[in-house]
């Protein structure tokens, strides 16, 4: 008889796998709906339990893959067989969070048992994110869009919203190990339920308080979709000398409606080595004639005869003619893309707060942009350039760490989604390029950030998550070895 029922209850664990795999359609990448990140796990798990582990984790990996490539396709910039290796790849790496919870919960049957899973979780996504060449793409709190729970990222950086998603999957699963018994109820709302009224109410809380800051004005400066269409039909240099003295001429326009920091997208500049002097001298002119700072984006195209690569690199200039610094990308989106910067954030001091520079796919990078919170920086200016698939998407993503790190954020993106925000997470001005024809999009940012506490202790969170599983391990593999001595 109750082989009957473990096999009735292993053939029905396959509706519980198909459910899991529908959700994972929207789970991440090209059709996210929040919900289905705290509701795929649910039945992925649910499925594991009543499968053996090593063959029910194979199937896993099977349908994390399969769904893979379907979400993911034209948001990450591959494509061929290595698109395919890597899809599979980031399924392994999450099953094997699904499987070692299967694994313990065999030992485990408290409350404590619930913590195993996303512990696992989080300490694959710490890994992955330290290894990854994508950075912080993909992971799970870039799925979320409530602003009260983002709120919980500047006290335990992305990992703790990651943590909160994979505990409810794990949490209602251990409920319904227990047949949903009013005690374990009980139990999980004090230990479960409060913890995340209290986070959202928190969250709600922060985002009603007013910012007490005076603002700066910010003008960022693209390319409409129909200056890039038209120049895609003249030649190389004409292209090249229209855009460059149009950020020149835009330069002037937004200095008159009253921006004090102007900036433009990604490599909005491009001119060979020998042409950079000259064309700086002229924004230095405008700097000064009109006391405003001027972020330039350069793409510096090496001579014919080097083996150098491009340099992506934005230059600032004050309201004094002075050159501030220049940035290097650090984090170019694909091999050979440009010579890689050396990663240090810089910054420079103004009347409008201490401002910094990154340039688009640094934000990805939670490792890297983490030094803006020892810096005090108060505003980030981040050149971009994305392609339809993932805007508004890494947009988006770069907010995140605005909110990790206390800055104000202003990324200005050629064929994506240009944006500013408070260091809360909260939208203050957008436009899209695919739906605007507006070049110049202006901002009044605060002029203050604020010091949180992810950016004093940094991955402490993650590195509980790391405690607590060693020490879950260390009482698994000695009472596994005591139930072998008594054999």
């Amino acid at each position: 008889m109750g082989k009957t029922i473990n096999k009735r209850k292993t053939q029905y664990s396959y509706i519980y796998l198909l459910i899991g795999f529908i959700f994972l359609f929207f789970f991440n990448g090209r059709w996210i709906l929040p919900i289905a990140a705290f509701i795929a796990p649910i039945f992925l798990i649910r499925f594991l339990r009543f499968q053996k582990p090593f063959k029910g984790f194979l199937i896993i990996v099977l349908v994390g893959w399969v769904s893979n490539i379907f979400v993911w396709k034209g948001m990450m910039p591959m494509s061929g067989f290595f698109y395919y290796l890597v899809s599979f790849m980031m399924s392994v790496f999450t099953s094997l969070a699904f499987l070692l919870d299967r694994i313990y919960i065999q030992k485990f049957k408290g409350i404590v048992s619930s913590l195993i899973f996303p512990s696992v979780y989080v300490i694959m996504d710490y890994i992955t994110i330290l290894t990854n060449p994508s950075g912080s793409y993909g992971t799970l709190v870039h799925t979320q869009s409530s602003l009260p729970l983002l709120q919980l990222v500047p006290i335990t950086g992305i990992w703790g919203v990651t943590f909160l998603i994979l505990w409810t999957a794990s949490l209602v699963n251990w409920l319904w190990d227990n047949y949903f018994e009013k005690r374990k109820v009980y139990s999980a709302f004090w230990w479960f339920g409060i913890p995340i009224l209290s986070i959202i109410i928190w969250g709600q809380f922060r985002l009603m308080h007013t910012i007490d800051s005076p603002t700066v004005r910010i003008a960022l400066i693209n390319s409409t979709k129909a200056e890039y269409e038209h120049r895609m039909k003249v030649n190389f240099d004409t292209l090249v000398e229209q855009a460059n003295q149009g950020f020149l001429k835009n330069c002037e326009i937004a200095a008159s409606s009253g921006a004090k920091i102007i900036f433009g997208r990604e490599t909005i500049i491009s001119m060979p080595n020998d042409k950079e002097n000259d064309f700086i001298e002229k924004a230095k002119t405008i700097a000064i004639r009109d006391s405003v700072y001027i972020g330039i984006p350069i793409n510096l195209i090496p001579d014919k005869n080097s083996n150098k690569n491009p340099e992506n690199k934005i230059t600032w200039i004050s309201p004094k003619g002075e050159t501030l610094f220049t940035y290097h990308k650090a984090k170019p989106t694909y091999p050979g893309e440009c010579d890689y910067g050396d990663g240090i954030i810089k910054y420079f001091d103004s009347p409008y707060g201490r401002i910094g520079s990154a340039i688009c796919f640094d934000m990805d990078f939670p490792f890297l942009i983490n030094q803006t919170g020892k810096m005090n920086i108060d505003i980030m200016l981040v050149p971009g350039s994305d392609w339809d698939e993932i805007s508004p998407y890494h947009t988006y993503v770069a907010s995140v760490r605005g909110i990790e790190n206390g800055f104000n954020l202003v990324r200005s993106t050629f064929k994506g989604f240009s944006a500013s925000f408070n260091y809360k997470g909260q939208l203050l001005s957008s436009n899209d390029f695919f739906k605007t024809d507006e070049v110049i999009l202006y901002s009044d940012v605060p002029v203050k950030g604020q010091k949180t506490i992810y950016s004093l202790l940094g991955d402490y969170f993650a590195w509980l998550c790391i405690i607590f599983f060693l020490s879950m391990s260390f009482v698994y593999v000695k009472n596994k070895w005591i139930n072998i001595k008594k054999r």
